[in-house]
């Protein structure tokens, strides 16, 4: 499974990460969806996944008839960076965008 934090700093709703967020980058944003989505804002998200490095998904969320459940439509918005589809020899997979570890140099003393 992954684990979901708010997405508001990528300007989305959600971003998932398939590992520890202290030690990996989220690979997907997800921007909920209440009734219709405006092309402006499907664009703006849509051209911002490549420098975020992230896959875009968009879900609508929607009661169902007897009320009880909810039905859930997605649409992942492939991109660049799609962690399943790279242009590069080194293949990465979802989960696979390492964080730096930060180097303390007066550790050991």
């Amino acid at each position: 499974g992954y684990r979901v934090r708010s997405g508001l700093q990528f300007g989305c709703e959600l971003v998932l990460y398939a590992d520890d967020p202290d030690r990996v980058h989220s690979d997907f944003c997800v921007h909920l969806v209440e009734g219709h989505l405006d092309w402006r804002t499907m664009q703006t998200l849509v051209r911002s996944m490549p420098d975020l490095h992230k896959t875009l998904i968009l879900a609508q969320i929607k009661e169902s008839v007897n009320n009880d459940d909810f039905i859930v439509k997605e649409l992942a918005m492939a991109t660049e960076h799609a962690p399943f589809r790279h242009k590069n020899a080194i293949k990465k997979g979802v989960g696979q965008q390492y964080k730096r570890r930060k180097f303390n140099k007066h550790a050991g003393r």
